[in-house]
């Protein structure tokens, strides 16, 4: 079976689709909420740990380079959009959670 990171997206989104579907085929809409909400929770965590990673790797690559100073606005950019979908992510997790 081929790495996670050796297939091509559209390949990943058709696993995702199949995988949702034949989940959601065994629960009823109550368990299917549940389910749903749980592996979004996770995905949220695993961007949240690759964002900080990669907040850490940037910092880093920063350091030994000039300080940071060349870059560090576009570096900034890119963590406040990383900010800004990780709030959203949230939000929309918040909303299935109150339903």
């Amino acid at each position: 079976m081929k790495k996670l990171e050796e297939f091509t997206p559209n390949e990943l989104a058709t696993l995702a689709t199949i995988i949702g579907i034949i989940i959601a085929s065994k629960y009823n809409i109550n368990q299917q909420n549940v389910i749903g909400n749980f592996l979004t929770g996770v995905a949220q965590n695993i961007l949240i740990i690759a964002a900080q990673n990669q907040n850490l790797q940037t910092q880093e690559e920063n350091q030994c380079g000039d300080n940071g100073n060349s870059n560090s606005n576009g570096s900034n950019k890119d963590l406040q959009k990383q900010i800004d979908e990780l709030k959203e992510h949230i939000k929309k997790f918040e909303d299935n959670m109150n339903c």
